[in-house]
């Protein structure tokens, strides 16, 4: 078969029977494709091996979690110097903050630990295609990149929010999708519920692609349905991301692994109120005068285990305050794997919050702060005028 062999697929664990396990459920499906399995046990071996087979590998299964080199810094290494290299991720490891970093390296899936068999054959094929996809003639990119732009439109659309008159407050919404793939994961919504109160959602699907963004749909049918049969008093942030997990983990069973960073606020112009509930999102900011606080709740992300519940924080406002919600595009950077600091966001906040154009001025601070023109991921920011 060693003649044989077409492409590499590369499997790295530091567990050795994880490692047998795998060899064992891929090598019928290697022998009959003319790929040859490579394994490592760490990230640090597969690199050194790398640029020999690296034109021949066409995808890569690796652990999160492993000694020596984490998972997410080597997706990151390998996303840098073999881009066209299909990623996935396979960890039993639930780490929101690894998971998020991992995530900006471009995976092509997220795999949980006992995984199933047919799921990883398939997901593998899958990427494989994908992987022929990207390295065939310069025509057939072209063809990708009209149905991207098809596709983004279509989204675009789909997601386009009307912003509604609501007693008290202006709320504010920035959209910017990442310019390479035209199409994006990035959720957003304003609900209004009666003359005072409304619903702000925001979200971000695991991964880059059309995968995410077919997510980013279901979110927003699902969001919709759910808000308008539960209008009453009694309706919370809460209860929204308890049923929108439950019914996520019911429609994503299917399809592998997905995970959806959410956080839905509830705000009440006439109490002064602001409910929020988090599943795994980027804090809140609530900016007033000269200070900037930030909130955020524990909460798992969406679409992992459908039995879950969410806390709530009640948060009092006052009037001028401005409360900012955003996606994680607005403060980290792919290039540079860094996120800008806490203060220095508390900082431009206040600044920005004394312009007339709020979420303009927040985006040109933040490409300000890390030298760019262009942001390397999806950008959805909402703020709220009290």
């Amino acid at each position: 078969m060693k003649e044989n062999i077409k492409e590499y697929i590369c499997l790295i664990d530091d567990e050795y029977q994880v490692i047998k396990a795998l060899t064992r459920e891929l090598s019928d499906y290697a022998e009959e494709n003319s790929i040859g399995l490579k394994v490592y046990p760490s990230p640090l071996e597969c690199l050194q091996e790398l640029p020999q087979i690296a034109d021949k590998t066409s995808v890569i299964i690796s652990d999160l979690r492993m000694p020596g080199m984490k998972g997410s810094d080597f997706f990151l290494s390998l996303n840098k110097e073999y881009p066209d290299i299909e990623l996935i991720m396979l960890t039993a490891y639930n780490d929101i903050d690894d998971i998020q970093k991992a995530i900006t390296a471009r995976i092509r899936s997220l795999i949980l630990k006992p995984w199933d068999p047919d799921k990883l054959l398939l997901e593998i094929a899958d990427a494989r295609s994908f992987h022929q996809m990207k390295t065939d003639d310069d025509s057939f990119r072209k063809m990708i990149d009209y149905q991207l732009e098809t596709a983004g439109d279509f989204q675009k659309k789909l997601l386009d929010t009307t912003i509604p008159e609501i007693q008290n407050a202006k709320v504010e919404l920035s959209y910017i999708p990442y310019e390479k793939m035209k199409i994006g994961g990035d959720y957003y919504d304003i609900i209004k519920l009666d003359e005072a109160r409304f619903l702000v959602n925001i979200g971000d699907v695991v991964g880059h692609g059309v995968k995410p963004a077919f997510v980013t749909a279901m979110l927003k049918v699902l969001t919709s349905s759910i808000s308008k049969k539960n209008r009453s008093e009694l309706y919370t942030p809460g209860r929204l991301l308890k049923l929108l997990n439950k019914q996520l983990c019911s429609l994503l069973k299917n399809s592998g692994e997905m995970l959806v960073t959410f956080s839905s606020l509830l705000i009440d112009t006439e109490k002064r109120t602001l409910t929020l509930a988090n599943a795994g999102h980027m804090p809140l900011y609530i900016i007033n005068k000269e200070n900037c606080t930030s909130h955020v709740v524990d909460g798992p992300a969406l679409g992992y285990l459908p039995d879950m519940a969410y806390a709530e924080l009640e948060i009092p406002l006052h009037e001028d305050d401005i409360i900012v919600v955003y996606t994680d595009g607005l403060l980290e950077s792919e290039i540079l794997h860094t996120k800008i600091r806490e203060e220095v966001v508390q900082r431009f906040l206040v600044e920005a919050g004394r312009d007339q154009d709020f979420n303009e001025s927040v985006i040109k601070k933040s490409k300000m702060v890390r030298d760019i023109e262009h942001f390397h991921d999806d950008v959805s920011l909402i703020s709220i005028h009290i």
